[in-house]
């Protein structure tokens, strides 16, 4: 490990007779080199306009970058560089002073360094430390040994002492999106951890692991068990405030002042807002190193208390070191540093110089969501200087290498034969997955809670893609080691969901007799507790009345009988069906059954999935102008599998003789690369009619099938213009 070159700025409260507004007497300390100096004064380098426009900046100008917005913008951005250097020479403009730094930066040898900003004062604490400016440029910007910016509060530092830990380096992240407030996809932050850590994950020296459900009390039950792994990092994914009136608008209201909180779910799902204290007590004697907090508002603290801020909070609580936002902090920002902060943690690199390597991949690309001025214009995507937003607090030098060796047999000891998707798992769509993001959550939920679940929706709605992605999703982030998939759409019975699951995990033997319910159920219950399975079966309407391969009632309720047996003994069963008709009562929604309606996209997620094809496919987008694009998708309602088979034409056929001919041009909508009922518009459309009842169909001819321009009369008039969602520009 590199030595350490510290710069310690210590910033107390002035000496009676001093100016009214001076913030802080500055002690300058190197004590590696064994220099300091005291005596100066700390002014207040901003104005008060000034500390309003940076506040505005990150909290307010996302939202409407034009026009004077736009011109007000681009100053703070230009301002940010001469604050920087004001606070630079308001510490280090003394010629004592600039002795001491000028002797800490040249220093030779490869010595990482680093400014600690120590102090108690609220107003000290706030400034943009983060900017400092040397005329050269920003101290943590620099490519070769960036300069670690730590703030830390005036309690004894605890000295650097060896916390030995076996790997893998145990990552504990927490994603809370409870209902009620702005909804961000719970995958957002979490992919990019996963992404960035895989390797690591694969040889063993880092585990993921994800609380659920993510709740405080399921917190403290988790670092409170002695059986389990201890946890290094706690990394916090969701929302945060230091907003009294957001308390008191959401029901909570705290007469002992304002304090920094942090939105958990409770059992229900529902926004339960934590105090810090309340965090910090949890995480008091847990062994936590590092806590990361991608939450608004996070290191924020009031102006008379420098305690109050939940990083702070923690701090005082006894974690090493806390990172944590300044501001509200948008998607994309939180995305963008995660993912660089992960790659460098995994390639060994200190924490400090992670976060500060991270804060340059803000800098380096400020672009941000996608911001549509009007109705009619493609959206932009919004540029914000944001770099600086993220703090690092630090009480205790964070060690976070290993000093044990891994041990390589308990590895070996853990691989297992079984994949974590079986052979049947269906591939990701061709195009991507787009959307959903509330579907699979509230699914995730559901299975939490030992249901059974089913997915029905009109034919092409994308009920097999979803669970597809369920699987992918609930197995990688360790909610079950694997997923069973079995598709009936050519017909099937209890058997051969027997014969299915019992082949998956390895049960199939000499022993193993798929024809006998009751025994196979007795073999199948020890291997699901310990590889915990989620059992899909997909295309459920072909065995119901009126599908193609229909059972008969005994054999349905047999079928019934295996699949909420499963569901009791571990298995988490989630069923697709077009129709709902199963005629068993134990399979109406209630207590141990949930139904989860899945309808047409978001016409945002209908636009992005339409992007990733066109672009898939090479289509010139020249060709496919914004707004009749739109059109088309809106003309389609939305309709993943309506999507998917008519965009492709446009590599033949100009975009408005599609739009203009839906109707003629039906039976040119056809993928060659798929087989079933899927293949066509026209195959799925008639599968799906042919569900319909005697009366039903009588009343359809009367309709053509895109009457009006809409694709399905029903699901045309849902949800066509939802709330605008987290997917852009929601901040956390």
């Amino acid at each position: 490990m590199s030595q350490l070159l510290d710069l310690s700025i210590m910033l107390t409260p002035p000496s009676e007779g001093s100016l009214p507004d001076t913030i802080a007497s500055i002690t300058l300390r190197c004590d590696a080199l064994g220099l300091s100096h005291f005596g100066d004064l700390l002014l207040d380098p901003l104005t008060p306009q000034e500390h309003e426009d940076l506040r505005w900046y990150l909290e307010e100008y996302w939202k409407w970058p034009f026009e004077g917005f736009a011109t007000r913008g681009k100053q703070v951005e230009l301002l940010l560089a001469e604050i920087g250097k004001r606070l630079y020479t308001a510490v280090f403009g003394n010629p004592m002073a600039t002795s001491i730094v000028q002797a800490w930066r040249l220093q030779p040898g490869g010595a990482q360094r680093q400014i600690s900003i120590l102090s108690d004062i609220p107003h000290a604490l706030s400034l943009p430390w983060e900017l400092l400016h040397n005329e050269q440029g920003f101290l943590v910007l620099r490519t070769q040994k960036p300069v670690s910016i730590l703030r830390r509060l005036p309690q004894s530092e605890l000295p650097a002492f060896s916390l030995p830990f076996e790997p893998p380096l145990r990552v504990l992240l927490v994603t809370a999106r409870p209902e009620g407030t702005g909804f961000v996809d719970p995958r957002s932050i979490a992919r990019e951890l996963l992404d960035e850590v895989e390797e690591q994950v694969e040889k063993g020296t880092i585990a993921v692991e994800f609380l659920r459900p993510p709740t405080l009390p399921a917190l403290r039950a988790r670092l409170s068990n002695s059986e389990l792994p201890q946890v290094h990092i706690l990394h916090f994914d969701g929302h945060g405030t230091f907003n009294e009136q957001i308390n008191e608008e959401n029901g909570h209201h705290f007469s002992d002042g304002k304090q920094g909180m942090l939105a958990f779910e409770n059992d229900e799902g529902i926004l339960d807002l934590v105090k810090a204290d309340d965090v910090a007590q949890v995480l008091q004697q847990s062994g936590m190193r590092l806590a990361v907090l991608t939450a608004c508002q996070s290191a924020m603290s009031s102006a008379d208390d420098a305690f109050n801020s939940v990083a702070a909070r923690l701090i005082q609580g006894g974690v090493n070191a806390v990172i944590a936002m300044s501001a509200s902090v948008l998607v994309a920002s939180a995305t963008s540093y995660v993912e660089a902060f992960y790659r460098e943690l995994a390639a060994s690199i200190p924490a400090p110089v992670a976060h500060e390597r991270a804060r340059q991949a803000l800098h380096d690309n400020p672009r941000r969501h996608l911001h549509r001025r009007r109705p009619d214009e493609e959206g932009i995507p919004i540029e914000l200087r944001d770099w600086w937003l993220p703090h690092f607090y630090q009480q205790r030098p964070l060690i976070l290498q290993p000093t044990k060796p891994m041990h390589k047999h308990k590895k070996q000891q853990e691989s297992i034969s079984t994949p974590r998707l079986n052979q049947e798992m269906p591939s990701r769509p061709r195009y991507g997955f787009y959307g959903r993001a509330r579907e699979l959550l509230q699914l995730e939920r559901w299975l939490l809670q030992g249901k059974l679940v089913v997915i029905h929706g009109f034919g092409g709605i994308g009920k097999t893609a979803l669970v597809r992605e369920a699987a992918n999703w609930l197995t990688r982030t360790k909610l079950y080691d694997g997923a069973c998939f079995v598709s009936f759409e050519h017909g099937g019975d209890a058997t051969t969901l027997l014969n299915v699951l019992g082949s998956y995990l390895g049960v199939y033997d000499a022993h193993y007799n798929a024809n006998d319910k009751t025994d196979a159920i007795a073999q199948l219950k020890p291997a699901l507790k310990v590889w915990p399975t989620m059992v899909i079966v997909d295309n459920l309407e072909s065995i119901l009345i009126g599908g193609d391969v229909p059972l008969d009632a005994a054999a349905r309720t047999q079928l019934w009988d295996v699949l909420l047996e499963l569901a009791t003994i571990g298995a988490a069963v989630v069923l697709t069906s077009r129709g709902t008709t199963f005629d068993d009562a134990r399979l109406m929604p209630g207590k141990q059954v949930s139904y989860l309606e899945l309808e047409n996209l978001y016409n945002e997620d209908a636009y992005n999935l339409a992007i990733g094809l066109l672009n898939d496919l090479g289509i010139d987008r020249k060709f496919v102008p914004y707004m009749e694009l739109r059109a088309l998708l809106k003309q389609l309602g939305y309709h993943p599998l309506a999507i998917h088979l008519v965009l492709p034409t446009l590599r033949k056929l100009p975009l408005a003789k599609v739009t203009a001919d839906l109707a003629v041009l039906l039976s040119m909508f056809v993928d060659d690369m798929t087989t079933g009922r899927n293949r066509s518009l026209l195959a799925s459309l008639n599968y799906s009619l042919k569900q319909l009842n005697q009366e039903q169909q009588t009343l359809l001819h009367r309709l053509t099938v895109f009457e009006g321009g809409r694709w399905n009369m029903r699901y045309s008039r849902s949800r066509r213009f939802p709330k605008k969602s987290g997917s852009n520009y929601a901040q956390l």
